[in-house]
């Protein structure tokens, strides 16, 4: 058998050595990029109007963000289609970093159930950073409508024309949280769509409406002034913002829980070492005290920055909404 010379393996080493390190300058600088990013400003694109919910955690957010990472963190809104435009321009940029989303549930869960033809895919498009947070949608009425309860509110509506409330929701989301009440509790309703949670609110209380089951931050004030009652929240535990205002689930209906939330996205392909070091600023400020009161000020528990488990939620909720959906007989649009 022929055995190699000390020099000819010498000279073989040199040469795998060489291309070695040939190929490891040809790779990206991982350690180099996780360290160096963000070295220009990061965009963050809301699919909502400013004012919201996912638009005022996206600005909590971003200042957080900008204080912690040393870089500045823009807020974009790019409001329409229930927040698909938005959510689709963010799917399609560049999976670099520097442009992220802030999607509400309704976003990433409700639209490949409810809308036709949607331009993007929110399992294959997005790599998860953080569920920023969820919160309950509370069942409201006027002050002045004659019922002091949920229970009321079920017995009022089986004595209206159609046996029906009108009810305000400004988005398909909503619609679907307020059909498992629906299918839970037997309050029926008839859907209208307003432009935003605001005009939802002022035609309740302008009488153009009966009900509106809606995001708390768009109502705590309402609530507190005396304006609207607030007879449930859908949660399985009382907001922190509202903590006089049972649960569902308390009033008789066990195990009821509907939840809305907000995500931190990024494009599909964004490196790991930037993904890495976002959902480690991200995980960090959702446990800082000023973000959480803030959160909590709004009516939201805070998240995490569990990717996995947000991608594991994303996939649950498809599936369930889907079930809402067809046991409503409510089709894509």
């Amino acid at each position: 058998m022929h055995t190699p010379s000390a020099r000819s393996r010498r000279f073989v080493m040199r040469r795998l050595g060489a291309a070695l390190a040939a190929a490891f300058l040809s790779l990206p600088p991982l350690q180099a990029l996780a360290q160096d990013y963000p070295d220009k400003p990061v965009k963050i694109v809301v699919g909502f109007a400013p004012g919201g919910t996912n638009d005022i955690v996206a600005r909590l957010l971003a200042a957080k963000l900008q204080e912690k990472l040393k870089q500045t963190f823009i807020v974009e809104n790019k409001a329409g289609a229930n927040s698909a435009i938005g959510n689709d321009f963010v799917a399609k940029a560049a999976a670099d970093g520097y442009t992220l989303l802030v999607s509400s549930s309704g976003g990433l869960t409700t639209n490949p159930v409810l809308m036709k033809n949607l331009p993007y895919d929110p399992v294959r498009d997005y790599e998860p950073i953080s569920l920023l947070g969820s919160f309950p949608l509370v069942v409201t009425v006027a002050s002045s409508m004659p019922v002091k309860s949920f229970a009321d509110l079920v017995q009022f509506s089986k004595k209206t024309k159609d046996g029906r409330l009108d009810n305000g929701t400004p988005t398909t989301s909503f619609v679907l949280v307020a059909e498992t009440i629906s299918a839970t509790a037997g309050v029926k309703f008839n859907h209208i769509l307003y432009r935003g949670s605001g005009p939802v609110v002022a035609g309740v209380l302008g009488g153009e409406i009966q009900t509106g089951v809606l995001d708390s931050p768009a109502v705590i004030q309402q609530v507190k002034g005396g304006k609207l009652k607030a007879l449930a929240v859908t949660t399985a535990r009382r907001s922190a913002a509202l903590p006089d205002v049972p649960t569902i689930a308390e009033l008789g209906y066990p195990g009821y829980d509907a939840a809305i939330w907000t995500a931190f996205m990024a494009p599909k392909g964004t490196p790991l070492p930037v993904l890495g070091k976002l959902r480690t600023a991200v995980g960090e400020i959702l446990k800082d005290k000023d973000m959480v009161d803030k959160m909590h000020a709004l009516g939201m528990d805070p998240g995490d920055a569990d990717a996995a488990a947000l991608s594991r939620r994303i996939a649950g909720d498809i599936a369930r909404w889907t079930q809402v959906a067809k046991s409503a007989n409510i089709q894509p649009e």
